[in-house]
């Protein structure tokens, strides 16, 4: 089945305003139980970034520049937050990075390479995929000197997120009408979207765009291939909530996990690795203290045991 972003939310919306609704509950009843917490005018987000995160590690706020903080970071459902509460504690804790290849099962390839480094919401030069007025920026990349991973951090979101030509004005990803100029003139994420994900390239006229309904999957996989250029090997991996419906299959809708798989999954004999794991599945293998670990299963039931779960 060819899929549309119409035919995908016919799939998953049924299941995923539930979710959403669910989610929304959970967190105010979250703030209500930790009111010192709580914004005063929001009632599932927090009064500060620094809040937004386990108890003393709001340090870890510094690892994200303030202009390149998401406009919801302090809601409960913020996966950027998420990423930084996880990721940034894993990585103060351990920044030799061992543990993250070894999720990734990259360790092979990180063996004998030099120190590892990393950093959140890493933006790309507006020049490395002809980016203009708005540069990639990557949600957590980790690399060293055989390898770059570009790692997709999703929560809630109701999917990988689409282009915004429409929303901008400029283009429209319908049949019969053309990219923004500014997209079209990408040249990375075409090939990319050629050579990868196996999309038609350039944009056919009368067709819909097929870079469209996976675009923030095409751009991270073009950044990591530009960031990994001078090195052996590149990864893009997808970090998502398993309870998802768009992120697991619902109806006989397969899943964007399993559907970039089927893409992407070929290509580990040229030294372009993917990844999709969900928060769930990491947690236990992440170097993270007893106090973190409690507060993700308290906040975010994750790692919560069976009979906590909703």
């Amino acid at each position: 089945m060819l899929w549309s972003q119409a035919a995908i939310d016919a799939q998953c919306l049924p299941s995923y305003r539930p979710y959403e609704r669910e989610l929304k509950a959970y967190y105010t009843s979250y703030f209500k139980k930790h009111p010192q917490l709580r914004c005063p005018n929001h009632p599932y987000s927090a009064r500060t970034v620094g809040a937004t995160l386990p108890r003393g590690s709001q340090h870890l706020s510094w690892l994200i520049p303030r202009l390149s903080l998401h406009p919801f970071a302090r809601s409960g459902r913020s996966s950027q937050m998420l990423a930084l509460a996880l990721l940034g504690s894993a990585c103060a804790r351990e920044p030799s990075l061992k543990w993250f290849w070894n999720i990734l099962d990259l360790d092979h390839l990180a063996e004998d390479a030099g120190s590892s480094w990393y950093a959140f919401e890493q933006e790309l030069p507006p020049s490395a995929l002809r980016e203009k007025p708005r540069a990639t920026k990557i949600d957590f990349v980790a690399g060293n000197s055989a390898l770059t991973a570009c790692v997709e951090c999703k929560f809630s979101e109701p999917g990988i997120g689409n282009c915004t030509c429409s929303v901008d004005g400029d283009g429209s990803p319908l049949a019969g009408n053309p990219c923004a100029e500014r997209v079209a003139s990408r040249s990375a994420y075409w090939a990319v979207a050629s050579e990868l994900f196996g999309l038609p390239s350039p944009r056919l006229p009368l067709f819909p765009c097929p870079v469209s309904l996976a675009y923030q999957a095409v751009r991270t996989a073009a950044a990591a291939r530009f960031l990994g250029r001078n090195k052996q090997a590149s990864a893009f991996v997808l970090l998502y909530d398993q309870n998802n419906p768009f992120f697991c299959r619902t109806g006989d809708w397969p899943g964007w996990p399993a559907m970039l798989s089927r893409c992407l999954k070929r290509h580990e004999a040229d030294g372009f690795y993917f990844r999709a794991l969900s928060w769930e599945a990491i947690l236990h293998r992440l170097p993270l203290t007893s106090a973190v670990r409690r507060w993700a299963a308290e906040k975010h039931r994750l790692g919560a045991s069976p009979s906590d779960k909703w």
